[in-house]
C-alpha cells in the first residue's frame, strides 16, 4: 500500500474527506443542540402544567374537605366556579406562551 506522505494527492484526498467528515459532524452537533432547546422549552411548558394542575388539585381536595365538613352546597359550587376560571387563566398561559416560542 501507497504511503500517503509519498502522494500529494492521495493525501489532499484524505484531507478532504476527513474535512466531510467534520463538516458533518458539525452539522449533526447543530441539529442536536436545536433539539436539546426544543426539549428544553418542552420541559418548561411542561413544569408550568404541572404546576397549574397541582394548584388546581389542592383546590379540589380544599372543596371536599369543605364539603365533607356539611358547609353549603351554594359554597362548593362557588368554589368550583373559581376553579374553573383558575383553571382556564392558567391554561391560556400555557398556551400563550407555547404559541409565541412556536409563532403560531
Amino acid at each position: 500500500m501507497e504511503n500517503p506522505t509519498e502522494n500529494p494527492s492521495k493525501a489532499a484526498e484524505y484531507l478532504q474527506e476527513l474535512n466531510k467528515i467534520i463538516e458533518t459532524q458539525q452539522d449533526l452537533l447543530e441539529k442536536q443542540r436545536v433539539r436539546i432547546e426544543e426539549l428544553e422549552l418542552q420541559v418548561t411548558d411542561l413544569c408550568k402544567e404541572n404546576a397549574c394542575l397541582k394548584d388546581q388539585h389542592q383546590r379540589h381536595l380544599a372543596t371536599c374537605r369543605l364539603q365533607q365538613g356539611n358547609l353549603s352546597s351554594l359554597g362548593a359550587i362557588k368554589e368550583n366556579v373559581v376553579q374553573e376560571n383558575s383553571s382556564y387563566v392558567c391554561l391560556s398561559r400555557i398556551v400563550k406562551d407555547y404559541s409565541s416560542r412556536w409563532k403560531l
